[in-house]
């Protein structure tokens, strides 16, 4: 692989994590609302994926090949004995390289770490990781994502996919229909936007959860919260909620009233088009 492709996955992988965050919210109003918002407000897991390939492919001309999980979606780069992984959402700042010549009993393993960078009590340095396997004969891949969970003073996994051989998206976006279905999921217990900090590295959470209250109160800022770098949880009204806030906005570019009226506008989509006896998960308060 040329060294300028090399350089532009890293480059595209580090602008789509700083500049286009992670955001549940934005896939309610592109496809129940008045369209796609900002790219600096945020996309949803999968077209960060499609952000970063499109971008790739713009300054490179290299095409990559969309996995699908069912859930989630992930850019990659078959190579003649390897495979190079760009996933944004599950937050690795530099490219996964998975290399054939590396299998051990046929299986590829590889390990980046990830945001957010977190420390122990001690002071003692905890990134998040990313660890992929991969089976070159199949084509098959699992990733899991795991973070440093201050509280219980080890990691945690936080999100887990499995790309079955041959699950190929042929087109982005998916279908209308198959994107509908997929916001309504019992899975979708909040709308949040996750901001990365370019200068600090640190990641904060703006997150309204859906769970603890009956419907007709859903679209209430009151129920805001947000988490910081460490994972501490802060709700609305609190000091700490106030300088998370202040910072993810600064981060996206965003006036505080602007921010939380793009969550509370989210939440009301989903509160007037997913079923009265959908059931969701618990979505918890506890610091991480």
């Amino acid at each position: 692989m040329k060294d300028s492709v090399a350089s532009s996955f890293t480059t595209m992988q580090e602008d789509v994590l700083f500049d286009v965050p992670y955001s549940s919210a934005a896939p309610f109003h592109e496809y129940y609302g008045d369209g796609p918002p900002p790219s600096r407000l945020g996309m949803g897991c999968g077209w960060q994926s499609f952000e970063v390939a499109r971008r790739v492919r713009e300054r490179t001309g290299v095409k990559a090949t969309l996995l699908f999980s069912g859930r989630h979606i992930v850019a990659v780069y078959p190579g003649a004995d390897d495979l190079v992984v760009l996933d944004p959402y599950l937050l690795h700042r530099l490219p996964v390289v998975l290399r054939g010549a590396d299998a051990a009993d046929g299986v590829v393993t590889a390990t980046e770490d990830a945001f957010p960078f977190r420390t122990t009590a001690s002071g003692e340095p905890r990134p998040s990781k990313l660890r992929l396997r991969w089976t070159p004969t199949s084509g098959g891949m699992h990733s899991e994502y795991s973070r440093y969970s201050p509280r219980l003073d080890r990691y945690v996994t936080f999100r887990a996919f499995t790309f079955r051989p041959g699950s190929r998206l042929p087109a982005f976006p998916p279908p209308r229909g198959l994107v509908l279905r997929l916001l309504l999921h019992a899975e979708q217990n909040n709308v949040s936007i996750r901001s990365i900090d370019r200068d600090s590295g640190r990641m904060r959470e703006l997150v309204l959860p859906f769970t603890g209250r009956p419907r007709d109160r859903l679209v209430d800022e009151r129920f805001l919260i947000t988490k910081d770098n460490q994972g501490a949880v802060s709700h609305a009204g609190t000091d700490g909620f106030q300088r998370d806030l202040t910072e993810i906005c600064a981060s996206v570019a965003a006036s505080p009233e602007e921010l939380v009226g793009y969550l509370l506008g989210a939440a009301e989509i989903y509160a007037a088009k997913a079923p009265e006896d959908l059931e969701v998960p618990e979505y918890s308060l506890e610091d991480e």
